[in-house]
């Protein structure tokens, strides 16, 4: 069984491009992805995968560029209680969170739009436990008590990635100056160009998931000799790009104390490191010492008797 709930909000983009109260379809699709991708991440960390949205442009409104949307949300009838109010209330509830449910100039609580703002593309200096699932935030000599899912709103990479194509992307084209909150016509929150660039995804840290140092045979693919370039090796089932960080070997080779043939093997002491990135898994293998060098078989080996 499910229920449904609605609720609406307003933006506006002004600037001297949209006095015909036009945009560039390039710019505007972007955004209005964005939207919907924005409504998706914020219930998707509120709800799981235990409600859905859907986001309809209402009107195109006159007036810079104003467009109206209207949040329909569907849901168990079970779960209409995480949102702490009747089934009427639960869209409106999230888009307060966001910072776009607004009634008579006044934000329904504080939302992650007005917070990013606050902090200024930096993080908070203090967050602080409440109990209840309340949290209190510290932004220099100003705290704000929120609820946790307004701060798990705020630490979400899809959602922050959504925010960007929001707000911060449109304001990088030429003649869109501001990106605005509205009700009935009028503006409750403005963001400029120069604020917008505080709404650009947050980079993350490089995460560490394995350090390792092993021992291992490989063959030579490829050999480079300019400085800070890789070796290819291969080590039987795969090949690696591998940093050559044994200055005595390395030195070995550039004297020609050490040349190499068709099916030499390294045995060497290998540092590997895997990271997870915001691009995907990362792997960097480091040779940090070359234990042997065996020669390609040149002769068939045969046993000898004592």
């Amino acid at each position: 069984m499910t229920d449904m709930s609605k609720a609406s909000f307003t933006v506006a983009y002004d600037g001297p491009a949209l006095r015909d109260h036009s945009m560039d379809v390039r710019a505007l699709a972007p955004a209005l992805m964005g939207f919907g991708q924005l409504i998706d991440a914020a219930n998707s960390v509120i709800n799981k995968d235990t409600a859905q949205t859907k986001i309809h442009v209402k009107a195109l409104e006159a007036g810079s560029f104003q467009i109206s949307f209207e949040v329909v949300q569907s849901f168990y009838e079970q779960v209409v209680n995480l949102f702490s109010g009747p089934q009427a209330s639960a869209a409106s509830n999230l888009l307060g969170i966001l910072g776009f449910n607004v009634k008579d100039g006044i934000f329904a609580g504080i939302g992650i739009i007005y917070l990013i703002k606050r902090l200024r593309g930096r993080n908070p200096d203090n967050i602080q436990n409440l109990g209840n699932d309340m949290v209190r935030i510290q932004i220099g000599d100003e705290t704000y008590d929120i609820p946790l899912n307004t701060l798990r709103v705020l630490q979400s990479v899809p959602v922050r990635d959504a925010l960007q194509k929001v707000i911060e992307e449109p304001l990088k084209q030429d003649g869109i100056d501001t990106f605005e909150v509205r009700e009935q016509g009028r503006t409750v929150l403005s963001i400029d160009r120069q604020e917008a660039a505080w709404f650009s995804k947050p980079s993350l840290p490089e995460q560490i998931l394995v350090d390792d140092h092993r021992r291992g045979a490989f063959s030579i693919l490829s050999l480079a000799f300019k400085e800070d370039n890789k070796w290819r090796l291969h080590d039987g089932a795969n090949t690696i790009s591998a940093t050559i960080a044994d200055e005595d070997f390395i030195r070995r080779v550039d004297s020609n104390e050490v040349s190499f043939s068709k099916g030499d093997v390294l045995i060497c002491d290998v540092h590997l490191i895997q990271k997870r990135t915001e691009t995907g898994l990362k792997t960097e293998y480091t040779v940090e010492k070359v234990l042997d060098h065996i020669p390609g078989t040149q002769q068939i080996p045969l046993n000898f008797s004592d």
